[in-house]
């Protein structure tokens, strides 16, 4: 039946020169895509967090964005990752904290809100577990850096 099909619209040699360069092609795009889907979807999780981290992520709501048992999930995120989904979270929030205290003058409260952090307290806490400061500590050591460096003094 198949073979019959492939006769009719096969009319011609340049058809099924056609054809057989499009099999060829596919095959050989199949073997050079990554063996493991699930790996792109972690790298696109990751990228996810990095654009979203502003809102409330969760394990299990990006488990069901990728199509993934919230378990499972997991695994698979420590395993591409190297951290877990809730360290890798707070790593990307962390990351723009920092950015936001070094660069702006905007309070505590506001940094942590606009890095996706639950609370200021929670937030200072986490800080502080990571850079053994608290965020405003950090802020004045950076800023005494800056200005010892300063070429104009």
């Amino acid at each position: 039946m198949v073979i019959s099909r492939m006769a009719l619209i096969l009319e011609t040699p340049d058809q099924a020169e056609g054809f057989l360069m499009q099999m060829a092609a596919d095959l050989v795009s199949r073997q050079q895509a990554p063996s493991h889907p699930e790996i792109t979807r972690i790298d696109a999780a990751k990228r996810y967090i990095e654009e979203n981290y502003m809102q409330e992520l969760t394990l299990t709501s990006l488990a069901e964005q990728y199509n993934y048992h919230p378990t499972y999930f997991s695994e698979m995120f420590k395993e591409e990752a190297g951290v877990s989904f809730i360290q890798y979270v707070t790593e990307v929030r962390m990351k723009q904290a920092v950015r936001l205290l070094t660069e702006t003058q905007l309070t505590v409260w506001d940094i942590a809100e606009l890095a996706g952090f639950s609370s200021p307290s929670y937030f200072s806490s986490k800080f502080k577990k990571m850079f053994h400061m608290s965020p405003t500590d950090y802020r004045s050591k950076q800023s005494e850096e800056i200005d010892g460096h300063d070429p104009k003094k």
